[in-house]
């Protein structure tokens, strides 16, 4: 009896096991009645976006409008077993309306958009999809991509515009891209690669960029190298030694430098001392128009010892514009991180357009360019406008001036959700000058950029843009390849760097060629002949013509009896 009584017991321990193992698996597996799904919208426009739900379905408004550049949720969606369902949440702008529209059939969600000008197809995955849109008439994208939506989740949805770019025009219109680009991972940033990636279409359509804190060695390097298709003229670095940095600011301009130089501060404060705080400055010339482009990232902070200290730079770099003695009737324009922030130290702002001369044009775009609200990058709680394109007061004044901050995004799957690519954002000043007494002088162009080609298709350089030797080796133009033609008298022209120095004879038995010195002297004289179909040759003071060694791609030196192909170059004015 005892063994039957067990064994009775045990069938019956199996048997109420086995329904528990039954009951389980028949919850896990029942979809839950109710699922509340996020929808999530960022409004990456300048428009504050004003939300309206319209629609059967069970849906909470959260947010009532978006103010511009800012991620809301816009609703708390609930699907359930009911029937189909449906919610509408209409977007408005003054001058633009859309509409996502979700779906529920049970718990089953999709999820599309249209307007009256477009429509984009239905999804109902957890893809990122993108479509080409427009937003009264302007170029957009609207981008969308469900999470965890099994378990309820959130749909993020994100407008983003096409930003309108500056007209090139002519010699007189002038447009100037400051961004700071955050590219210093010693001091936290993050994604680097990444970011700069992005940054080229971005960039597009400049004649200037002006580039701060472009620390970060490789993808800075490439960024440049991507940019050199638009932009061949870049500017140099500069250092000073016992620094650790470098100072990460560069010209980056579509016209040819006439003349670059460079003033470094002898202020600085704490642990920013590390990097080489200063000026570059370049002489621009568009369409034979000059531009004087000086570009700057002062000391930040708003303590009292990083204030003098970025007030005793703004002084300097002052003092510097003013020492060059430019010619009253030519454009100044200063651009970069001034870390001088109007919004809460406005006297700082006005501190800054008396030392430096400088007026601050006409504000359009955000009202801040370092906005942790809405940048994702961007250290809570600050709340700035650090970035500027400035025009000097002492020079020829615009006859139009804007100053534009626009927030570089990109909806990328690396940078889905984070949508900056940088904790700044960016400043765009667009300027008007009276150009209608440009004159460009005819060929040989005196006065004018222009560069050399090689009968083979290289260009004359003067290595490191001055300071070196001659070649004539390099495959692309830029500012090494720039030089400008002089009239020295008695049929005689000199060719200056890029640097102010001019090409001349290093050794006359020889032939090679340096451009070390500013002196006009014999050495730097040269005999232009004129080949016809706008090409030279030149005669150095040894009596030899300047030559391109194997037609070009090699080295450059005057050492040839006569002008032939090897000894011809072509004048290319940009």
């Amino acid at each position: 009896m005892k063994t039957r009584n067990n064994a009775t017991f045990l069938k019956s321990l199996l048997s109420l096991t086995a329904l528990s193992a039954s009951v389980l698996v028949n919850a896990m597996s029942e979809v839950p009645e109710t699922l509340n799904t996020e929808v999530v919208l960022t409004n990456s426009t300048l428009d504050t976006l004003t939300v309206t739900l319209q629609g059967d379905a069970r849906a909470e408004a959260v947010a009532h409008e978006i103010p511009p550049l800012a991620t809301r949720t816009v609703a708390k969606l609930g699907r359930d077993h009911d029937t189909h369902r449906g919610l509408d949440i209409r977007l408005s702008a003054p001058t633009y309306s859309f509409t996502l529209t979700q779906q529920t059939q049970g718990i089953d969600l999709s999820f599309a958009a249209q307007s009256s000008d477009w429509q984009v197809a239905e999804q109902s995955d957890e893809e990122i999809h993108r479509f080409s849109v427009n937003l009264a008439a302007a170029n957009a994208q609207l981008a969308v991509k469900g999470t965890d939506l099994d378990e309820g989740g959130s749909l993020q949805y994100i407008i983003q515009p096409q930003q309108p770019k500056p007209a090139l025009g002519d010699a007189g219109d002038f447009s100037v891209l400051s961004y700071n680009i955050w590219a210093t991972t010693v001091f936290g940033s993050q994604k680097v690669s990444t970011r700069l990636e992005q940054m080229p279409e971005v960039m597009a359509g400049y004649d200037v960029l002006v580039l701060t804190e472009a620390f970060d060695l490789a993808p800075r390097n490439t960024l440049l190298n991507t940019l050199r298709s638009e932009y061949p003229y870049q500017s140099g670095e500069i250092f000073r030694g016992g620094k650790i940095l470098q100072s990460g600011t560069r010209i980056v301009s579509r016209w040819p430098f006439e003349i670059e130089d460079a003033d470094i501060f002898d202020e600085c404060n704490a642990i920013q001392c590390a990097a080489t705080r200063g000026v570059i400055y370049a002489k621009i010339h568009k369409q034979g128009k000059p531009y004087h482009v000086f570009a700057t990232h002062t000391q930040s902070s708003d303590d009292d010892a990083n204030r003098n200290a970025r007030k005793a730079q703004l002084q300097q770099m002052g003092d510097y514009i003013r020492s060059l003695n430019i010619p009253a009737d030519e454009p100044v324009i200063m651009a970069g991180d001034f870390n001088v922030n109007k919004i809460g130290l406005p006297q700082d702002r006005d501190f800054m357009e008396a030392v430096l001369d400088a007026q601050e044009p006409q504000n359009e775009g955000h009202n801040l360019s370092f906005d942790s609200n809405t940048n994702h990058w961007a250290e809570a709680p600050y709340l700035e406008y650090l970035d500027y394109t400035l025009f000097g007061r002492n020079n020829q004044q615009p006859e139009s001036a804007s100053q534009t901050i626009i927030a570089p995004r990109s909806t990328v799957d690396e940078l889905w959700g984070v949508w900056d690519l940088s904790d700044h954002y960016a400043a765009v000043g667009e300027f008007r000058f009276d150009a209608s007494a440009v004159v460009r002088a005819p060929f040989p162009y005196f006065g004018d950029v222009v560069h050399l080609r090689t009968h083979n298709g290289h260009y004359l350089r003067a290595m490191s843009g001055g300071g070196s030797f001659i070649s004539a080796g390099s495959d692309n133009i830029g500012t090494w390849e720039s030089f400008v033609l002089e009239q020295a008298g008695n049929g005689k022209v000199l060719l200056r760097a890029r640097d102010g120095h001019y090409v001349e004879l290093d050794s006359y038995l020889v032939g090679t060629l340096t451009a070390t010195n500013h002196d006009k002297g014999a050495a730097a004289q040269f005999e232009l002949v004129d080949r016809g179909n706008g090409q030279i040759a030149l005669k150095a003071d040894n009596g030899r013509f300047l030559r391109a060694d194997f037609a070009g791609g090699a080295g450059a030196s005057a050492g040839a009896a006569a002008a032939d192909d090897w000894e011809t170059f072509t004048l290319v004015r940009p």
